[in-house]
């Protein structure tokens, strides 16, 4: 059961706006860092070097996600952005032990570093922000979860970018080896962003469960809906900026398949109409609570037990026939309801009788716990064609 997402174009836009951000800025502030002598400042352009690759593959994995289902992809391509998101962790993890490295080198020959140092960072945070601000409210309205991570690997830059602010400013005030300080404080802050994103990427690949508030949003969702009577094991997992939901609904024991099917079709398209997020949801519809230990007891097949039934019931020469038989398997017991077709000539109490009959004959078959006979006063030829039944 899935519903179709119409894809926007405003996810790569943005990709794109802030690649060529991030290019500009990389260029810059390895230039004004080396002029200016500040390894904070060019520790914090290898990081937007790292946000330019970022952002090829945050593209790269938009692009395929948005690709319709096929056969190799029952469940669409939205995991692609999962495996993006992965690939920019690993991506921010090696960037980040790169610029320890980098700073262990300028800590044994530091060097102050010239006032063009700040003037770079100070740009650098306000173009940061206004790209943290664009990509996260695009993907929170998008439900994209890798322009989410890139939004704040975009603020975390702006973090960055104020410690490399504030070890240039001590550095530029007598105190040289606070610049390489505010180095090490950038990769601290580029590593734990990529231990970030890397932590909720493997959650999503090994389909840990969605966010406790999702099922709680699920289950608010179905109360109220007519015909349900009770739902258990309500499960939701990511596959890129989707939901996909399966849960277990209880309906009336006696409810007709069709009729269930029914229920289960109003509360899977209240779900998708409710929850955009959701692209697909998959229903199991019991007729009872489910048994704790998870095991069932396999009783016959129905057609077994329906040939039992009428080769008991062609002993009894009344009957004329039979328009319906129906099993019901609950509580690992088996009752049945039958309807006979008998002379329209008989009187009321002699089909009565016959019903009587009928039943302790029915329940003395094996398995069957309950015999409901009833009589069938319509032409069953006539009314109950195959090509008219419900």
């Amino acid at each position: 059961m899935e519903h179709v997402h119409k894809h926007s174009s405003l996810p790569k836009s943005i990709t794109i706006l802030a690649f060529t951000i991030n290019l500009f800025m990389a260029i810059g502030k390895g230039f004004v860092g080396f002029l200016a002598q500040s390894s904070a400042l060019i520790a914090d352009a290898g990081h937007s070097l790292s946000d330019l690759f970022s952002d090829l593959i945050t593209y790269w994995s938009i692009h395929y996600s948005q690709q319709p289902k096929d056969e190799n992809h029952p469940y669409g391509h939205g995991r692609f952005e999962t495996v993006g998101s992965f690939i920019i962790a690993l991506m921010l993890v090696a960037t980040g032990v790169g610029v320890v490295w980098h700073t262990l080198e300028r800590i044994e020959n530091p060097i102050i570093p010239g006032e063009l140092a700040l003037w770079a960072a100070g740009i650098s945070i306000a173009m940061k922000e206004f790209l943290y601000q664009l990509t996260y409210r695009i993907g929170k309205k998008q439900n994209s979860r890798i322009l989410i991570a890139n939004a704040w690997h975009h603020r975390s830059d702006a973090i960055s970018s104020i410690a490399a602010l504030i070890g240039i400013s001590v550095a530029l005030l007598g105190f040289p080896l606070l610049d390489p300080i505010a180095g090490f404080l950038v990769a601290g802050l580029i590593i734990k962003s990529g231990v970030d994103i890397g932590y909720s990427s493997i959650r999503e690949l090994t389909d840990e469960v969605a966010e406790q508030e999702v099922i709680g949003t699920i289950l608010k969702t179905l109360e109220g809906i007519e015909g349900v009577e009770h739902f258990h094991q309500v499960r939701a997992r990511r596959m890129g900026p989707h939901l996909l939901v399966d849960l277990h609904l209880e309906v009336n024991c006696m409810m007709s398949v069709s009729a269930a099917h029914q229920v289960a079709e109003r509360v899977r398209w209240h779900i998708l109409e409710t929850m955009p997020a959701v692209n697909e949801v998959l229903i199991h519809v019991d007729a009872e609570q489910d048994s704790e230990e998870g095991e069932i007891v396999l009783m016959r097949p129905q057609a077994e037990v329906e040939q039992d039934i009428r080769n008991a019931l062609d002993a009894i020469p009344e009957i004329t026939g039979i328009s319906h038989i129906y099993c019901h398997f609950l509580k690992q017991k088996l009752s049945v309801q039958v309807d006979i077709m008998v002379d329209p000539e008989m009187k009321v109490q002699q089909a009565q009788k016959l019903g009587n009959r009928a039943k302790i004959i029915l329940e003395e078959i094996q398995d069957i716990q309950l015999a409901d006979i009833h009589l069938e006063l319509l032409d069953f030829d006539q009314h109950f064609a195959p090509e008219n039944a419900a």
